[in-house]
């Protein structure tokens, strides 16, 4: 299994709420621009795989929140393919304080992969190199 690098994003000022911590809302942003990220590094950037007519919209989303980030902190994303059937790709995500090594926030996403018609696409049956890739990558056996 090959790694992905975390993503780090420093927390804007715009991302805290009335008591100076980041909205819960920004981790959902932030799962996104780690898993952009990820794909971008492993060779299947979202840019080039909706050229291809692939497309891999959000089916779920979920966040546990155990500590608050506040402005200006860096965050470091580690992203994990934790499953995949082909069809279905789940993200498990943590969040963490990158001065401390502080859990932040942990989550997930579940994903599928369409046409540009919007139908479901099998990447195991239609696009074998894209879905090599993925398995290269995945951490548990799907």
């Amino acid at each position: 299994m090959k790694e992905i690098r975390p993503y780090e994003h420093i927390v804007q000022y715009y991302e805290t709420d009335q008591m100076k911590v980041v909205h819960h809302s920004n981790y959902i942003r932030w799962f996104e621009e780690a898993r952009v990220d990820a794909f971008e590094q492993i060779g299947l950037g979202y840019k080039e795989c909706e050229q291809q007519g692939v497309m891999s919209p959000v089916t779920a989303v979920s966040a546990k929140y155990k500590t608050s980030t506040e402005f200006y902190d860096t965050v470091v994303i580690k992203i994990r393919f934790a499953k995949y059937t082909g069809v279905r790709l789940y993200i498990e995500y943590e969040v963490t304080d990158k001065a401390t090594g502080t859990v932040r926030c942990t989550g997930q996403s579940e994903h599928c992969f369409v046409s540009s018609e919007g139908k479901i696409v099998s990447i195991a049956k239609s696009y074998p190199q894209m879905d090599a890739i993925i398995r290269d990558y995945l951490e548990e056996d799907a």
